[in-house]
């Protein structure tokens, strides 16, 4: 289960920084013209991306380096072509995360949430932050799978860093 929310979680990051706009990859051929984008990761797996015929989204396919199915992620777009939500299904094609999109009155990304499919319970939440230019700032990602809260481990170092910054009896 952690490693599919992991699969799962990569996709979704991959598409949320990915322009709405994508120039079609060079290893396309002319046959998959619904073919966006192709991206292969540093473990040997890849991210295939399609926009969907008849409808207003994009789907990702995410295969291992072996080349079988890991995850499939459908992703549905607003009438501005912004993403509003995402149905995430393991490699037997079976849903097992639904995300919701947020954005504030700048139509900023400020937050993901996923949910599982067979409890409708929020598992994970990822915030977005902005400065004061606009500047999107390394994502807050809190983990409520199982239960346990915590801090995903890419966030662990920021989290230490803030602590140990903070002065002496917790004023500053």
């Amino acid at each position: 289960m952690k490693k599919q929310l992991l699969i799962a979680m990569a996709a979704i990051t991959a598409a949320s920084v990915m322009p709405v706009a994508l120039a079609q990859s060079p290893d396309i051929s002319h046959e998959d013209r619904d073919v966006v984008r192709v991206m292969r990761h540093p473990d040997g797996s890849r991210s295939v991306y399609k926009r969907q015929a008849g409808w207003k989204g994009m789907r990702c396919a995410t295969y291992a380096s072996n080349g079988k199915l890991a995850a499939i992620n459908d992703y549905t777009e607003g009438k501005y072509g912004q993403l509003i939500g995402c149905t995430i299904y393991d490699g037997n094609r079976q849903p097992i995360y639904k995300v919701a999109y947020g954005y504030d009155r700048q139509a900023r990304l400020v937050e993901e949430r996923m949910y599982s499919v067979h409890d409708e319970k929020l598992v994970q939440r990822v915030i977005y932050r902005y400065n004061a230019d606009g500047e999107r700032a390394k994502p807050l990602i809190v983990s409520l799978n199982n239960g346990a809260v915590g801090i995903a481990p890419t966030m662990n170092a920021d989290v230490e860093n803030a602590h140990r910054n903070l002065p002496r009896g917790g004023q500053r």
